[in-house]
């Protein structure tokens, strides 16, 4: 290996000094009308202190070394400015220095000229000759959809890297003022409306779509078109998926996804506040393993802060964070921590030993139906272990407490949403001079857990049906990171009591969404793929709002965030709330509990399924007071009657922290 580099090396070195030597006989040629004899001596004399010095300059610029298969403008440049160099010293020395006589000044200039055109030209004959030797029967004709920057540096890469086995045949792009130019030697052919033509007419198998900022509609056009023609195709993804953006590339193209049809527009979002914010700050996220808190958890690690704290229940899923958090990004420190936010002792120490600055909170329970089934565990979660976390970080002085929450907080019709939106409520009468406390509402996000893509994924891979509740059925949806981005944007915005709201666009029709992900796995829907409807699930709404008619909405200076009036809620009241609630828990009422519901969140609407619940709760607890009553007569008639107030007064266990 080491004697093919070396020969290689001499091999370059030789070349390079026969070049230089036909450019600088050449530059005498020219300034002598083709008669050189009369200054031949002059050449012999002055060839060697030329060539020498030239190599000196080409060899401290880099460029007797590397592939000249893979020549480009930066090399152009680097001879250009390494044979001036040369050109001013070897004045220099020749005119001023040595003064030899006779010496026409002309000669440097055309040598200069000559050096860049043999040396440089050499290479990029090299690279041409290579690049179509290397063009094999083999390629597939593709198309690039899009002329912009991110085209052009799909188009550069194909043409230098044969071993991609796609060869580009032109653009097409809808700006007119672009069609009939040409980027790397490759035409704008026309715009996508024509499209369906031009695949056929070139034969084109495989296009590459290279839009990043294109909208859903326009993204699912191109589709079609290529579905009609049958022909592969391939996506750039938006860089609104990356939080410091990204630079297009071969490597970052994939196969469509649902994500790509929303339409987004890249989030644009201010990395100096958010940076200012969380660099060098120690942080703490709860729910660190959910879809949610892990990507947080990522986007966190870009801004350095000193240390994040990833607090989660669940051991595979920080398991899994925590592995690649160190395999992407080794410079963080973070700490796993294994812990429940129901446990107050729990809590406690972890802030009393790692004291964290801002907290995010985005541990909860979500699934809806679950939760109609699980209701004491919704509010033993959701609110009181919200209260928990928000009141610890309040005892040890955090900066800033950020809760996730939903958009079925607002005039909700399941426990999920009214504990989420009771759970605000009580962040509100927690505000505390010290703490600024905010809570960021959004809808559904796209491949969290939970979300409807993966189950809809599961079911085409199983050659369906794909199950859809209601043919009407619409919900807002964002990205993973989109909403985490915003999420990071709002926690810097805005001053305590504050309800921020993140811009979703319009809410999309399940079914659409069904269609749309059977038609990116190469199916037809309601032919290869058929779609039945099952009913609304237990607690679930026809359509998701994200404010209440009361909340004054306001814009902020994010075109993508507003922000809501939460209203004033006295700590007081979060005590009664807390203690009423604690009590129907631990008596298992449900009757008793969505009245409390109904009576703090007046627009709360309960479920069919709840109700009939209620029903069951109410005539159990009658037939057990009855049963109890008889016992308890039936047991105590002879007791002194000052006993039975003592006897029957069981203190309520509470399962929340309690205020200090």
């Amino acid at each position: 290996m080491n004697h093919l580099l070396n020969y290689r090396r001499l091999l370059i070195l030789i070349s390079q000094i026969c070049l230089l030597a036909m450019s600088y006989y050449g530059s005498f040629l020219l300034r002598f009308d083709f008669h050189p004899d009369a200054a031949y001596q002059l050449f012999i004399r002055t060839l060697p202190l030329v060539v020498a010095v030239e190599l000196l300059f080409l060899y401290a610029f880099g460029l007797l070394r590397g592939w000249w298969r893979y020549a480009g403008m930066s090399d152009a440049q680097d001879i250009c400015e390494a044979s001036l160099n040369s050109a001013v010293f070897l004045y220099v020395f020749i005119a001023l220095v040595f003064k030899v006589d006779g010496y026409p000044r002309s000669m440097l200039a055309i040598n200069f000229v000559l050096t860049v055109l043999l040396v440089g030209g050499t290479r990029f004959v090299v690279r041409a000759y290579t690049e179509g030797a290397q063009r094999g029967a083999a390629e597939l004709n593709t198309l690039i959809v899009g002329a912009g920057r991110a085209g052009s540096t799909i188009a550069h890469e194909l043409k230098r890297n044969s071993q991609l086995n796609l060869k580009p045949l032109g653009f097409v792009d809808d700006d007119p003022s672009k069609h009939g130019i040409r980027i790397h030697g490759l035409t704008v052919l026309g715009s996508s409306n024509c499209m369906s033509e031009i695949l056929r007419r070139l034969k084109i198998r495989c296009v590459l779509i290279a839009i990043p900022s294109a909208s859903g509609s326009q993204i699912e056009q191109i589709i079609a078109k290529c579905r009609q023609c049958k022909v592969d195709f391939k996506i750039l993804p938006s860089f609104s998926r990356h939080i410091n953006g990204s630079r297009s590339s071969i490597a970052n193209l994939r196969n469509p996804c649902l994500e790509d049809l929303l339409g987004r527009q890249p989030v644009q979002i201010d990395l100096a506040t958010i940076q200012q914010q969380l660099e060098g700050r120690v942080l703490l996220i709860t729910g660190a393993g959910g879809s949610i808190g892990s990507e947080l958890s990522r986007q966190v690690c870009d801004f350095a802060p000193r240390e994040v704290i990833l607090v989660d229940r669940s051991e595979n899923a920080l398991f899994q964070l925590s592995l690649d958090l160190s395999t992407n990004r080794p410079q963080q420190h973070f700490v796993p921590v294994i812990a429940d936010i129901q446990d107050v002792s729990a809590m406690r120490e972890i802030f009393a030993l790692h004291r964290p600055e801002i907290v995010f909170h985005a541990a909860a329970y979500k699934h809806v139906p679950l939760m109609e089934q699980s209701c004491f565990q919704a509010v033993i979660n959701n609110i009181f272990g919200t209260y928990n976390v928000a009141l610890v970080a309040r005892q040890f002085g955090c900066k800033t407490f950020v809760m996730i929450s939903s958009d079925k907080a607002v005039n909700p019709t399941n426990v999920m949403g009214v504990t989420k939106r009771i759970a605000e409520l009580i962040i509100l009468g927690l505000q505390y001079e010290h703490t600024r406390y905010v809570a960021v509402r959004f809808g559904n996000v796209l491949g969290s857990n939970g979300s409807v893509v993966p189950i809809f994924q599961q079911q085409i891979a199983a050659g369906g049906p794909v199950t859809v509740t209601h043919p009407e059925a619409r919900r807002f949806f964002m990205t993973i990171p989109e909403a985490v981005q915003l999420v990071l944007q709002a926690s810097t915005m805005g001053v305590a009591s504050d309800i921020f709201v993140l811009e979703m666009g319009q809410q999309i029709l399940i079914a659409d969404m069904a269609r749309n992900l059977i038609r990116l796995s190469g199916l037809e829907p309601d032919q290869d793929i058929p779609i039945i409807y099952t009913g609304l699930r237990p607690g679930e709404k026809l359509f998701e709002e994200l404010m209440l008619d009361g909340e004054g909405i306001k814009p902020t200076s994010h075109p993508k965030i507003r922000v809501l009036d939460g209203g004033p809620v006295s700590f007081e009241q979060v005590q009664l709330w807390l203690d009423e609630l604690s009590a129907l828990v631990e008596g298992k009422n449900v009757y008793g509990l969505i009245q409390t519901f109904q009576r703090i969140v007046p627009e709360y609407k309960p479920s069919e399924e709840i109700v009939a619940l209620c029903e069951v709760d109410r005539h159990d607890i009658a037939l057990t007071y009855r049963r109890a009553r008889g016992l308890l007569w039936s047991s105590v008639s002879n007791m002194p009657s000052q006993l039975l107030p003592a006897q029957f007064a069981m203190p309520v266990q509470r399962s929340y922290e309690q205020p200090h």
